[in-house]
């Protein structure tokens, strides 16, 4: 005779479900694996490249002294930086190995986020970030290129350019030059995000194309006054700010525009 209790073994829905410190096992394995990742790339620049390193970081500073030592009237600028502590030149090799390092891994960090945040999703929910996040990384990228090719050149040049040479001396910090290379990367990376906000947005029913041409000059005053707060006190550097900001308003414009014919074509079908 056989027992008729029913069974109390687990459903499958039911062993798939994870526990409270599972899901903490998971995720920390899967950034242990992405800092592992990011790691080995860092202590590999930093050991066996850092002549390469230097030579990239100084790259923007180089380009800006050739075209001011060009110019007419020519103006000279030291192709050295200077070294003002003896941790200075650590540092910065340290932080330019991380940044590399952070750039190079950031595709395998997200995939070990991505894996780890998929898994309570819903399925229209995992569709919407795959069709943004491309994009993300994509425009992040653009960013960084558009800062080091340039933006960071012009605003160097610009500013070796204003220095009265008659009453100082050009002698400037590998610190601060540094610094302020991170502090224009960071916010273009940032500004360059602004077609995936507007078009996420657009997409959740937040902003319409028309409500966004409604204010497109308040947002040309808002980039201008960011560009001022973003960049140093003077106008060619916040001009080459707020500019690209506006031509990736107009782009998010377009976005949000092209979505909205779309949605009633897909209504009819």
């Amino acid at each position: 005779m056989t027992d008729a209790t029913p069974s109390t073994d687990p459903t499958p829905a039911e062993s798939a479900r994870m526990t409270f410190g599972e899901h903490l096992d998971e995720l920390r394995s899967r950034m242990f694996r992405a800092l592992a990742v990011v790691g080995v790339v860092f202590f590999g620049g930093w050991i066996f490249f850092q002549d390469q390193l230097i030579w990239l970081f100084m790259r923007p500073h180089r380009s800006a002294v050739e075209s001011l030592a060009s110019a007419d009237p020519p103006v000279q600028v030291p192709k050295q930086l200077a070294v003002l502590s003896p941790l200075e030149d650590l540092f910065f090799t340290l932080k330019a190995s991380l940044l590399v390092a952070v750039v190079l891994g950031l595709p395998f960090l997200i995939f070990q986020i991505w894996a780890f945040v998929s898994a309570g999703l819903h399925l229209h929910e995992r569709k919407a970030v795959r069709r943004y996040l491309p994009w993300s990384f994509l425009l992040s990228i653009g960013g960084l290129c558009f800062c080091y090719f340039v933006f960071f050149p012009l605003v160097l040049e610009f500013l070796y350019a204003r220095l009265d040479q008659t009453a100082f001396v050009a002698n400037y910090s590998l610190k601060y030059y540094f610094g302020l290379y991170l502090m224009f990367t960071f916010a273009l990376v940032m500004v360059f995000q602004l077609p995936v906000l507007m078009s996420g947005l657009g997409a959740a029913g937040v902003v319409d194309a028309a409500f966004l041409r409604k204010y497109r000059r308040h947002f040309i005053l808002i980039a201008f006054v960011l560009g001022a707060m973003l960049t140093p006190p003077e106008p060619f550097s916040q001009f080459l700010m707020a500019m690209p900001t506006v031509l990736l308003y107009e782009l998010g414009v377009l976005l949000v525009a092209a979505r909205g014919k779309k949605l009633p074509k897909q209504a009819e079908a």
